[in-house]
């Protein structure tokens, strides 16, 4: 008797158990089919129509930037004015726009009757170049009149405007870039110098002054810029190329290349976008390769073939 229900307590446990594994073999056939349907396969044909590439999920460094239209200026803290001290008849200019002049050179003379048949000189204070002239040979002009501007064209301003709303994010000593219509294919550097004081009643907008260098003169003062000031770095984030990033419905997804011929669909959560870089916060790991370049052909066969298999 002992025997027989030892026995049948043995066949209830393997039966259960047959049972168990019955059960949990649905679930891992599932998983395996929705594994299945993430994976494309590429033909030769397909292959021959598009040029596939790659890159590796990278860690590093995103700068978070604000941009704002702006445009060159002089930098006043290097410019001069030249003034007469004396009334007089203007005979010599020595210098026109666009000359370069360093401190001590004679700009002008004057002839007045105050020096007693000496000619008065008015002599630049520092080095530059002629931005402006306001007067002309032979022409009187009065006591403290304007007659030439001084730049210095190596050092310029940067002026531009922030909306009222990014003004916390803006501080003295960000870095900043910028470029112009003159050189659009090339980023020129510059830090902001300073923040204003108060915002515009109409526009609702601060002025914000950058402070570039210009040592081969390229840049000139008047030209329009685009700018970009960076106001804070998210350092060892994940990084992918924003040509990567493809659309499915609701779905933001990248591929990830398993072979030559085989890649993965993947789902990812993006965080945020700088220049040609996406932030990725979910979905792929560092080094994995992502499809790059004729990503739109991997996923109509993947479209294709969810629509085959309807």
């Amino acid at each position: 008797m002992t025997r027989k229900i030892t026995y049948n307590l043995l066949l209830a446990l393997l039966l259960g158990s047959a049972g168990c594994s019955k059960k949990q073999a649905p679930a891992e056939s599932k998983a395996e089919t929705k594994a299945e349907e993430n994976i494309v396969t590429l033909t030769k044909e397909n292959l021959a129509q598009v040029k596939i590439e790659t890159a590796p999920v990278v860690r590093g460094n995103l700068r978070i930037t604000l941009k704002a239209p702006g445009r060159l200026s002089n930098n006043l803290n290097k410019t001069a004015k030249v003034f007469t001290t004396l009334e007089g008849r203007l005979t010599k200019l020595n210098f026109d726009l666009g000359d370069p002049v360093k401190p001590g050179d004679v700009l002008a003379s004057i002839e007045t009757p105050e020096l007693l048949g000496r000619p008065l000189e008015l002599k630049a204070p520092i080095a530059g170049v002629i931005t402006e002239r306001k007067s002309t040979v032979g022409e009187l002009v009065k006591k403290e009149s304007e007659v030439y501007t001084i730049s210095d064209p190596t050092q310029l301003w940067v002026i531009t405007a922030i909306k009222e709303r990014e003004v916390g994010a803006v501080k003295v000593g960000q870095e900043a870039s910028f470029t112009t219509l003159a050189f659009h294919d090339e980023k020129f550097a510059g830090r902001v110098a300073r923040v204003g004081n108060e915002v515009d009643a109409a526009s609702r907008t601060l002025e914000v002054r950058i402070e570039t260098e210009n040592r081969d003169q390229r840049l000139k003062s008047g030209m329009f810029a685009d700018v970009e000031i960076t106001t804070t770095t998210k350092e060892n984030v994940l990084l992918v190329p924003d040509a990567a990033i493809q659309t499915n419905g609701e779905e933001q997804i990248v591929f990830i290349a398993r072979n030559p011929t085989t890649f993965e669909k993947r789902t990812v959560k993006l965080g945020q976008q700088q220049d040609s870089q996406m932030e990725i916060l979910e979905g792929v790991k560092e080094g994995e390769k992502i499809v790059t370049e004729g990503g739109f052909i991997v996923k109509s066969e993947m479209l294709r073939s969810e629509m085959e298999s309807e």
